[in-house]
């Protein structure tokens, strides 16, 4: 595959195209706007189309899906929002604000040495000082008008490279199929430089030895969890269960890679082994079982002992919900699993999102970890 995308393109047009035409694109194109900031984030879409059966549907865009992150080129005007930084002390049992930034700010990412949090903001990505004179001032390290920044990105184990989907535009007129529009997951240095592109897809994680990176892809119109190389060669499908799979991330040991799914009936957090689910994914385990929310992003903190995940109210069954209620939860984990007796416990309810906190914001000696709320700013009068 060539790293200007001609040949994942077509890869990808030849998987999806196979799979069933209308119904495949239809699903494809939801997801590969989701999380855009600054342009269409039509999260709703996909999930929505699978839970009536009508996947054949063409290309529908659902106003209330994007306006909470359109402010250009909206259906419908969206809201201004300052982001408040917030921090979870696990020792201390304690919440704090690290800094509050105007606008609407996705996915903080510490770096492993604690000096910067990586986060992005209409279709840009920045680092962030964590502490001294310049702290909480955004310093912007990726910006291109043509591949948009998302909210998939993360941060290597090492803190030397950044993995980020971008969206490239323009975006076509007429979408008929997975190949008209393209995702790339790009691969850049931390200060910015060397941003290149190697695969297609929905990125969420590292393997701790930088040889891999995991995300989101389709098949058959469904969502599943993929693995390739850092240099784009060598995928791997590491789920084929038919129901809805997102949000991969390794764990620290690089044994696991946890993930959420709704093949329970709802959405809760999962792992499996790191060379895949095996068939029929029987090799996928449950990890949380929170009856109140549905629960994805799971992410494991860097010793193993804890999981958190963002939860949404539990008629939500989708990340479409930008609102109050939303839930950090947190699990204590014993070999990789809820402990005897441990069940997913709320820390914190709020007003967010999918963009709250979809990628891991652990701190590297798994003391603290990081999210960013929504604050609405008033509208002036006119």
């Amino acid at each position: 595959m060539s790293k200007d995308g001609g040949d994942t393109n077509t890869k990808c047009v030849n998987r999806y195209e196979k799979q069933g035409g209308l119904k495949t694109a239809a699903t494809w194109e939801w997801d590969m706007m989701r999380g855009y900031s600054g342009e269409f984030t039509v999260k709703s879409l996909c999930l929505r189309f699978m839970a009536l059966g009508c996947l054949a549907v063409g290309l529908l865009f659902d106003c209330s899906g994007v306006a909470a992150q359109n402010p250009a080129g909206a259906a419908a005007a969206a809201p201004n929002y300052r982001t408040h930084f917030v921090v979870y002390d696990v020792e201390k049992n304690a919440v704090s604000t690290l800094f509050t930034i105007e606008g609407e700010w996705h996915a903080p990412n510490p770096t492993p040495d604690g000096n910067y949090i990586v986060s992005d903001m209409g279709g840009a990505l920045y680092r962030i000082p964590m502490d001294g004179a310049n702290k909480g001032k955004p310093e912007k390290i990726y910006e291109n008008e043509k591949v948009r920044a998302t909210n998939d990105h993360a941060v290597s184990w090492d803190g030397k490279q950044i993995a980020i989907t971008g969206i490239t535009l323009p975006l076509p007129a007429k979408i008929r199929n997975a190949g008209d529009i393209h995702n790339p997951i790009l691969i850049l240095n931390l200060d910015g430089s060397n941003a290149h592109e190697i695969h297609l897809g929905w990125l969420h994680g590292w393997s701790p030895d930088g040889k891999y990176v995991v995300y989101t892809g389709f098949t058959e119109a469904n969502p599943d969890i993929f693995r390739v190389d850092a240099d784009g060669k060598g995928e791997l499908r590491m789920t084929t269960n038919k129901a809805l799979d997102d949000g991969p991330e390794y764990s620290a040991d690089g044994k696991w890679v946890y993930f959420c799914s709704n093949r329970s009936g709802k959405w809760d957090g999962w792992r499996m082994p790191a060379g895949g689910a095996g068939p029929d994914d029987k090799l996928a385990e449950r990890i949380t079982n929170g009856a109140d929310t549905q629960d994805w992003f799971p992410h494991i903190s860097p010793d193993g002992k804890w999981l958190y995940t963002i939860s949404y109210p539990i008629d939500h069954p989708d990340h479409s919900f930008i609102g109050d209620g939303m839930q950090i939860k947190l699990l204590k984990l014993e070999n990789g699993v809820a402990a005897k007796g441990a069940e997913l416990t709320t820390v914190r309810t709020f007003f967010g999102g999918q963009g709250s906190g979809n990628t891991g914001g652990w701190s590297m000696d798994s003391k603290k970890f990081a999210w960013t709320e929504y604050e609405k700013i008033a509208e002036p009068a006119k």
